[in-house]
């Protein structure tokens, strides 16, 4: 043991020095109270972003609510310590990695079927007049970030999703469906981030 301290005590004397900069403090996130959203407080923030009644936001086969009953335990419903679990388990549910993905992309599915049905009250999405183009994208963008992720995208934000969306189009045709289709898949991408899940 004696020997492995003497090993990283001549390892960190023998390394350079850090360049002043480097030894700077990470600027302070905009938003430092990171919190961890379970799957109640998540559809919570979705269903007053995207106007669509709680109890309606999110049903896995058209009966069951995600948070409270589908996935309740791996979107973090459940205190581990209330109901004595003290070692995690040999291995993860096989609904683990996409409950978050499928929680998502139902909301998102969702808001946009409201839209195309009443046009007038839409939301997030509203049709190109033809083709889609750099305003219909870029006004996409702003809505998506102010309804999801409550700010305005940054101009590198907003190119990642103008180049994102570009090539969702190079693969589909000019319908309502294809942009629909679209955006669909962008809010789905916001929905899912990591901002969305811990801010």
């Amino acid at each position: 043991m004696r020997i492995l301290a003497l090993i990283a005590l001549i390892a960190a004397l023998a390394s350079p020095a850090l360049p002043a900069r480097a030894q700077e403090a990470a600027p302070a996130s905009p938003d430092p109270r990171i919190k961890f959203k379970d799957g109640e407080r998540y559809l919570r923030d979705l269903a007053e972003s995207l106007e669509i009644p709680r109890e309606e936001i999110c049903l896995e086969l058209s009966r069951y609510d995600c948070a409270d009953k589908a996935f309740r335990i791996v979107l973090g419903g459940v205190d581990p310590y209330d109901i004595r679990i003290m070692q995690p388990l040999d291995q993860a549910s096989l609904a683990s990695p996409i409950a978050f993905d499928r929680v998502a992309l139902q909301v998102c599915s969702g808001r946009v079927a409201r839209d195309r049905a009443d046009p007038a009250a839409s939301i997030l999405f509203k049709r190109a007049a033809g083709r889609p183009d750099a305003a219909w994208r870029d006004a996409l963008a702003d809505r998506l970030y102010d309804r999801i992720l409550r700010r305005s995208p940054d101009a590198g934000e907003r190119q990642r999703m103008a180049g994102f969306l570009e090539g969702l189009e190079a693969r589909s045709d000019r319908s309502a469906k294809a942009q629909a289709d679209q955006t669909i898949l962008a809010c789905f991408a916001l929905a899912s981030s990591a901002e969305a899940a811990f801010y």
